[in-house]
């Protein structure tokens, strides 16, 4: 879990006069956050912490695309449902297991390819494991559930990325209806708030290795 120390920032990056930014923070944070996950890397199971995100992200994929029929009538057609993830690096809560379980269950499984500018465009990732044909900045337009990677979320729902910004542009394409969750370890939820800033999309719940966690919507009663 964060603590009082992760959200500060050093006094050797401002003037004792100046408050500091939102992106000051969020760099500060960044480099604890990226530090102390090489440091427990070493500690980890990534076998056992994939196996566990994606029973997590299949038990979630369960409730959310089961369809609602009025009793009496037959259950709509239904497209097969498209999951965006993606391909994790090594230190990042691994998603291997994660497409080959959703691949198993039919479910369409689309990745992200980061462009030059920092945007990315989507592809459709396959069983053994190519990509098909692109499918533009738009192809996350097409995905129900959203599930991105993330350094940290707070109970709030607040996201802290890689800095790039390449998720909130991306974000801003999806279908109103999607559901956006993020992955991280099971240390990096939760704890003070984070900094936030307008163009920020926020997450609707977290899957870390213990299982997932809905994130109440703002004004709720947890």
């Amino acid at each position: 879990m964060l603590t009082r120390r992760d959200v500060r920032v050093h006094n050797s990056v401002m003037s004792p006069e100046a408050e500091p930014t939102a992106t000051q923070t969020k760099q500060a944070l960044r480099r604890e956050l990226r530090a102390r996950r090489r440091s427990l890397l070493p500690q980890r199971d990534r076998g056992t912490d994939g196996d566990a995100i994606a029973a997590a992200a299949t038990a979630l994929l369960d409730t959310i695309s089961a369809p609602v029929t009025p009793a009496g009538e037959h259950p709509r057609y239904h497209r097969p449902w498209c999951v965006a993830i993606y391909r994790s690096l090594p230190h990042e809560p691994p998603t291997q297991a994660l497409a080959t379980v959703l691949q198993a269950r039919r479910t369409r499984v689309i990745v992200p390819e980061t462009l030059p500018d920092l945007d990315l465009e989507w592809r459709e990732l396959y069983a053994d494991g190519s990509e098909g044909p692109r499918l533009g900045l738009d192809g996350i337009a097409g995905a129900q559930l959203i599930l991105t990677p993330a350094l940290a979320v707070d109970h709030h729902g607040t996201r802290l990325g890689q800095g790039g910004g390449c998720y909130d542009r991306a974000l801003a394409r999806r279908s109103p209806e999607a559901v956006i969750v993020a992955i991280v370890n099971n240390e990096e939820y939760g704890g003070p708030r984070l900094p936030q800033d307008a163009h920020d999309v926020s997450v609707q719940g977290v899957i870390t290795p213990g299982g997932y966690s809905p994130i109440p919507p703002p004004g709720s009663v947890a």
